[in-house]
């Protein structure tokens, strides 16, 4: 039976009557609040959102830190995004003094689809965005 929710758009979105927005820019958008939230801090359920990565008694060293934070990705991904298929993320590696890079592949509707995942290590503020052109 199909999803009755699938394809429709938010009470608001109807009001402002504002063009249908795509299936990965809602997955994005909502990774993005995903990572953004810190664990037992801006949510109710105190396993959602990241955190775990930040337990320096855990990971006294940064490569075991950046592991545990991608195990911390794919989880989220698994749990909170279920219209991302088959999902695996990867670490592509560091740029300027403070960023992480990471990837999250999947299929979305069906569709192969790449995002850029970019953490900074002061701030830990995350930003999700398509990678690479969009869906493939």
């Amino acid at each position: 039976m199909a999803d009755p929710t699938r394809g429709r758009q938010g009470f608001l979105g109807r009001l402002a009557q504002l063009p249908h927005e795509r299936v990965v820019a809602k997955v994005v958008r909502n990774l993005g609040f995903v990572f953004n939230t810190r664990k037992g801090v801006g949510s109710v359920v105190p396993t959602f959102g990241l955190g775990d990565y930040l337990d320096y008694n855990k990971h006294p060293n940064t490569q075991r830190a950046v592991e545990t934070l991608r195990v911390e990705l794919l989880d989220a991904v698994r749990r909170y995004e279920p219209r991302i298929e088959d999902p695996a993320v990867r670490l592509l590696g560091g740029y300027h003094h403070d960023m992480v890079r990471f990837e999250i592949m999947g299929r979305v509707d069906g569709k192969h689809c790449v995002l850029a995942v970019d953490i900074d290590s002061t701030t830990q503020k995350v930003e999700v965005r398509v990678a690479n052109g969009g869906p493939r």
